[in-house]
């Protein structure tokens, strides 16, 4: 399944840091697709390939929470474009 996940960016030097060192390792089951930054830092929006939606929220909530507001939507990839 895919899940997006938009990030309202609260402090950009953290949440860089922490994208650096948890992204490239997440827990077994969970895969970054692609990850997109505004030019200013304050957003960013993620596509994940997880084996279930809670443990991408799980993740990100325990590692993202005290640097971004994070809201979360399944991908239906039959009517995804692109």
């Amino acid at each position: 399944m895919y899940v997006a996940i938009e990030h309202e960016i609260t402090d950009a030097v953290l949440f860089r840091k922490k994208a650096s060192e948890k992204l490239h390792h997440p827990p077994a089951g969970m895969q970054v697709v692609t990850a997109m930054f505004d030019p200013h830092e304050a957003t960013c929006q993620c596509i994940w390939s997880v084996n279930s939606i809670d443990l991408v929220v799980d993740f990100i909530n325990q590692e993202f929470s005290d640097c971004a507001i994070n809201s979360y939507f399944e991908v239906d990839p039959d009517i995804a474009i692109g």
